[in-house]
């Protein structure tokens, strides 16, 4: 052979890459590490798509606002808005009054809505029965172009013109654009600091297992490869030509990964697509229009997948020595210094004052920088409990022991990618309970109290409840209906009077005074002792009169109907919206109405958590199983001097069981203080004891059956052990 014609030096690291280590066979590597690039390909997409996403929401939020100008002869239109519910869902009711039918009408419509016309947008239209026409008369549904979502609840009236509505209620406004503000649908709901709050979730809950996974799975079964890098680094390779064997191993999986993981988009890019288990749809036209970010996504993917692959396989021996470094050395101090700062970050970030815009991205940042370090740190603890142990076994004349502790002693970097799932699992499993357990101690009194009354007693409030406009609220309700006046005194100081028909009052359980009585604590039935403790909890006199007002308004009104026949609420608002107008606030006494928004977010957590521990439960299974083929491998020489079931079954409960279980009650302490910011968002309490007992004993048996595979796998090896096998 030429000396033009022999292989150059790259090409043979290239080529030796390529070849098999030893261990768990090159197929089942590349399976593995594929496996990994397509799930993190597929996560940076999906954290694309969000970006898309709340971007097509903000354009979509800014052409339509309206501008409102301080001057009322500039005015094209008239704007108002107002909040409603069906069931438990909120949207706005937005009333338009146009000065110049010329002028282009909001976006969604092709042209004003006439006095008393409406346009419902399709999730509100098929809310529920009699929705359609509680504004006026339906008119047709607002275009996509105007809504932030398909699934956006929202309604434009035409205001009639004999609405009542109070001075200063309707805004002047010069058209519809960026130049305007104001809070309304969706965006009135789902607030910026939600969106920050989302996408640190997706960040922690489903980014870092991601990477976690790929970690795992570019360090499954690797030591042929560390032997291959010790034997190279005692042949003088360099850090570059460890880096180029390592990026030759790994390029076939990178590249088939990432293709499969853009897979996952495609639907996307295709159509509008449902997201599973909750109702929100993904509009395709805004992933199509960052269509550039989905590229960068995938770029982004593969280059950080083959360039920290072949990072974590070009570590440098210790000089002198033949002997992979990262096995045997201890944790670096300067993670365990990073741990701690970003877990007192984390936890401090609770003390940044309500509402500001910091409090959100700083515990995301300390959040994940938490849970990147916390396997590190809790495998630096863990070595130093190998070493005990091991020292305790030497006293004590037990090989299991010894073998366990020494074990853990000198592999810190495979128990912290033991433990890692499980660290980052429980921690998920602490903050999803945030998530999910949506009621507090006062919404569950709220509900029930919502349940003994089944819409029996309904608040009613509007602009200028005179005599005339209350009179006509009670011919349009039943005749098992009764109103109940609520007169406040003005600024608050003073009782509170509530006046009805005497027969209305018996029907309470009241007396029935000519003048304003003060009633005694518990007087009444549950009805009138629930408005009273809800709505008013404060001086509170009956009086026996009609409840249109001889003079003046009334501030409220209560809708009282018999309990074992009561009517419910959307049959009260279908009925008094069109009396009472565009002001007109109908709910119950203890309203739990939900915004889609938020109650979405509630959704999401969960679903991202899910999607996050369905990582980290591939993550442990990968880890897990190349923990337990190197523990098989190692530990079957030692069969020539206890052969026994027990022996292997000791060794691996010692150093994958007990580390394993020792990570789930140190990370659901941990997951306190990580866990407090989406606590104190979402308003909840901090998770019981015996929550955070169900997460650790979940992770415990996990470990335990570990474990248990670990060592009958171990036993199976060394049966077949012969000298020489590797």
């Amino acid at each position: 052979m030429s000396r033009d014609s022999a292989p150059t030096l790259t090409g043979q690291l290239l080529k030796l890459g390529r070849t098999r280590t030893g261990g768990v066979s090159q197929r089942t590597r590349q399976a593995v590490l594929a496996t990994a690039t397509a799930a993190l390909t597929a996560v940076l997409l999906g954290l694309a798509v969000i970006a898309a996403t709340f971007d097509g929401r903000d354009l979509r939020d800014a052409m339509r606002q309206p501008v409102i100008t301080a001057s009322p002869e500039q005015a094209t239109a008239w704007w108002g808005e107002n909040p409603d519910s069906v069931g438990r869902w909120q949207h706005s009711v937005v009333y338009l009054d146009p000065v110049d039918p010329a002028a282009a009408p909001p976006p969604g419509l092709d042209s004003w809505p006439e006095p008393g016309q409406v346009y419902l947008s399709p999730a509100l239209a098929d809310a529920g029965p009699g929705v359609r026409n509680r504004y006026g008369e339906h008119a047709g549904t607002i275009g996509p172009q105007g809504l932030l979502s398909p699934t956006e609840r929202l309604a434009y009236v035409g205001l009639a013109e004999d609405a009542a509505v109070p001075d200063g209620w309707m805004h002047p406004i010069t058209g519809f654009g960026p130049q305007g503000y104001y809070l309304f649908g969706e965006k009135m709901t789902l607030t910026p600091a939600a969106q920050d709050l989302m996408i640190g979730v997706y960040l922690a809950f489903v980014v870092l297992p991601a990477a976690g996974l790929f970690v795992v799975a570019a360090r499954f079964a690797a030591a042929g490869r560390d032997r291959r890098a010790a034997l190279l680094t005692a042949l003088g390779a360099r850090t570059r030509h460890q880096f180029l064997v390592g990026l030759s191993s790994c390029l076939p999986a990178i590249l088939t990964g990432t293709a499969l993981g853009t897979l996952a988009v495609v639907p996307a890019l295709a159509a509008d697509v449902t997201v599973p288990g909750i109702d929100y749809t993904v509009r395709t036209a805004d992933v199509r229009r960052m269509w550039w970010v989905l590229l960068v996504a995938v770029a982004a993917s593969a280059a950080s997948a083959g360039l920290g692959y072949a990072a974590l396989h070009a570590r440098r021996a210790r000089r002198g020595t033949t002997r992979p470094r990262p096995a045997t050395d201890r944790v670096a101090t300067w993670k365990i210094a990073l741990f701690a700062l970003f877990t007192a970050v984390a936890s401090a970030s609770a003390l940044i004052p309500a509402g500001s815009p910091w409090t959100i991205p700083v515990y995301a940042l300390g959040l994940i920088g938490a849970l990147a370090f916390a396997p590190s740190a809790l495998a630096a603890l863990l070595a130093r409990v190998g070493a005990a142990v091991a020292h305790r076994g030497l006293r004590t004349g037990r090989p299991s022991w010894i073998v366990a502790g020494r074990w853990c002693q000198h592999r810190p970097g495979v128990l912290a990618r033991l433990v890692a799932p499980v660290v980052i699992g429980v921690v998920t499993l602490v903050n999803m309970h945030y998530f999910l357990a949506s009621e507090t101690l006062t919404s569950v009194q709220a509900r029930q109290a919502d349940e003994r009354l089944a819409d029996s007693v309904l608040q009613v409030s509007a602009h200028d409840l005179t005599a005339e406009r209350v009179t006509e609220t009670a011919r349009a309700l039943p005749e098992r209906a009764h109103l109940m006046a609520v007169d406040t005194a003005e600024e608050g100081e003073g009782p509170t009077v509530l006046r009805a028909p005497c027969p209305t009052l018996r029907s309470l359980r009241l007396d029935c005074p000519e003048q304003p009585t003060p009633v005694d604590p518990g007087t009444g039935d549950i009805r009138f002792t629930t408005l009273v403790n809800w709505q008013i909890n404060s001086d509170v006199r009956i009086q026996a009169s009609p409840a249109p007002p001889a003079e003046g308004s009334v501030e409220q009104l209560a809708v009282l109907s018999p309990m074992e026949g009561p009517l419910t609420l959307a049959e009260v608002r279908d009925t008094l919206h069109p009396v009472l107008g565009p002001t007109a606030r109908i709910d119950r006494l203890v309203s739990l109405e939900m915004t889609p928004a938020n109650a979405r977010l509630s959704q999401w957590g969960a679903l991202l958590g899910g999607y996050g521990l369905a990582l980290l439960a591939t993550a442990s299974l990968i880890s897990a199983g190349g923990h337990i083929a190197e523990a098989a491998r190692s530990t079957a020489p030692l069969s020539v001097l206890a052969g026994r079931r027990r022996w292997h079954l000791g060794i691996a409960l010692g150093f994958i069981t007990a580390p394993m279980a020792l990570a789930a009650v140190l990370s659901a302490a941990l997951g306190l203080p990580l866990g407090t910011v989406i606590q104190q968002n979402r308003q909840v309490p901090v998770a019981p004891p015996d929550t955070l007992a169900t997460i650790t004993l979940g992770a415990v048996v996990l470990a335990l059956a570990a474990g248990l595979a670990a060592g009958t796998a171990s036993a199976r090896v060394a049966a077949t052990w012969r000298p020489g096998r590797h």
